[in-house]
């Protein structure tokens, strides 16, 4: 199994198909990530997520995905 670690959710088990994985804007993030919401975006720089979506950190990456598919 592969762990990550997610701010205020500790360690995680991922799928062996998703250890490393890096997704590019229009990939599809699997909706067991969708629940590693970074709610103090402020800390690391980033903007207010504009209406619909949200900040998710994966592995150490953080990305803005649409609250209803990923």
């Amino acid at each position: 199994m592969g762990f990550y670690f997610a701010p205020g959710h500790g360690y995680y088990s991922v799928p062996r198909s998703y250890w490393n994985q890096r997704w590019y804007v229009g990939d599809y993030l699997p909706s067991i990530f969708w629940r590693f919401q970074l709610n103090d975006w402020r800390t690391y720089g980033l903007g207010y997520p504009p209406e619909g979506t949200r900040w998710v950190l994966v592995d150490n990456q953080i990305y803005l995905i649409d609250e209803y598919d990923g």
